[in-house]
């Protein structure tokens, strides 16, 4: 099994009989070879039952990071094909579509794995907030996990812009044009993001730069260390046993095993998903129209596309949003103790589950009212 170099320690060890060392025992290889996993040794060796259950979870986290490897994966061949250039952005998808072996299959699940990273990661959010997920010591990570949030939105979006054709352009357009807004530093911001005074080649190299590297490079080292700050607070958040109740454990092999099954079902639909539901890829941008047709914005933006129809632009791209999400980093300090951590929809913990409810409740009926106009 070793072709060279000295066996492991605990393969060594035992005592010598005529100076011969004895066979070394299946078990204990077995056992070297987990201790070595990396993803094996991401769970510590037992886990509370009630906060593995997939009722309690969701299986939400898991298959963020499914979705995210997904994502990074194709998107990585994809950067073979792809020309980040104004004159060359459109055609290299369509060629990718009609050309590239598989391509189009590739490109949708790209697509489809980016929106499931997305919404699995809002359905995550919800699912600490009504579970109590959030209260100490899960505080600080609730916020990485905030962060990561605003990530995955710019990541999307970043990817959505890439495309170069006339639905993304006029997303572009007012997603840029918000930077206007904002007081004193508005234009010097714009010019920074955007690279000139209108939207052309600079702003499609930039934008495809914090796609691949910029964004990527966030998420990747956030998630990591959001995965890493949950073993490191106690793993995830449980119920509190009753008095008297025993606890009930599960090994790692189980929840290990348990992921492998829904990692699998979960990449098989998206396949189908992605070879039944091709994303759609309109005209070429172009930028001598900009702004004459109606903005379609991204699922995801939605919300601020509608408000952005009956306020200010400073309210609805700004301070609306970044008021919502100051209230989300706050809800550990609105709730710090007491009964019902670890409880779906407990009443103890009903203000600060109201107030999650009625900012996303808001901001799905904007989205609904969006998608629907």
């Amino acid at each position: 099994m070793f072709v060279c170099g000295k066996l492991p320690a605990v393969l060594e060890s035992g005592p010598m009989n005529n100076q011969t060392s004895p066979r070394p025992r299946r078990t204990s290889i077995r056992l070297w070879r987990k201790n070595k996993s990396f993803i094996y040794n991401l769970h510590p060796p037992r886990i509370p039952a009630a906060g593995a259950r997939f009722s309690y979870t969701l299986g939400m986290g898991g298959l963020a990071v499914l979705a995210t490897v997904i994502t990074i994966l194709s998107g990585v061949l994809l950067m073979f094909y792809y020309v980040p250039t104004v004159e060359q952005a459109h055609p290299s998808l369509t060629y990718i579509d009609s050309v590239v072996a598989f391509g189009r299959l590739l490109r949708s699940l790209h697509f489809w794995a980016g929106q499931m990273l997305l919404l699995v990661a809002l359905v995550h959010v919800a699912r600490i907030v009504f579970t109590g997920g959030y209260r100490p010591p899960r505080d600080f990570n609730w916020l990485i996990g905030l962060g990561l949030l605003v990530i995955l939105l710019l990541w999307n979006f970043t990817g959505y812009t890439l495309r170069w054709d006339a639905d993304s352009i006029w997303a572009l357009l007012v997603g840029t044009n918000l930077l206007k807004v904002v007081p004193q530093i508005g234009d010097r911001l714009y010019k920074i993001v955007v690279g000139d005074v209108t939207l052309g080649a600079a702003a499609l190299l930039r934008f495809y730069a914090w796609h691949i590297f910029g964004l990527t490079l966030f998420g990747v080292t956030g998630i990591g260390y959001h995965i890493w700050r949950i073993r490191v607070d106690g793993g995830i958040s449980h119920p509190v046993p009753q008095p008297g109740q025993p606890r009930e454990y599960i090994s790692r092999e189980t929840l290990f095993f348990r992921e492998i099954i829904t990692a699998l079902v979960a990449t098989a639909g998206l396949l189908v998903l992605a070879a039944l539901a091709p994303p759609a890829l309109g005209p070429q941008a172009d930028l001598s129209a900009a702004g004459v047709s109606e903005v379609k914005a991204p699922w995801f933006f939605l919300a601020v596309q509608e408000m952005l129809r009956v306020i200010s632009p400073l309210w609805a791209g700004w301070l609306i949003p970044l008021g919502a999400l100051i209230l989300l980093a706050l809800i550990p300090l609105l709730d710090r103790r007491g009964p019902g951590r670890g409880r779906w929809f407990a009443r103890e913990r009903w203000q600060v589950q109201a107030l999650f409810g009625v900012i996303a409740l808001a901001a799905l009926a904007l989205t609904v009212v969006g998608a629907l106009r």
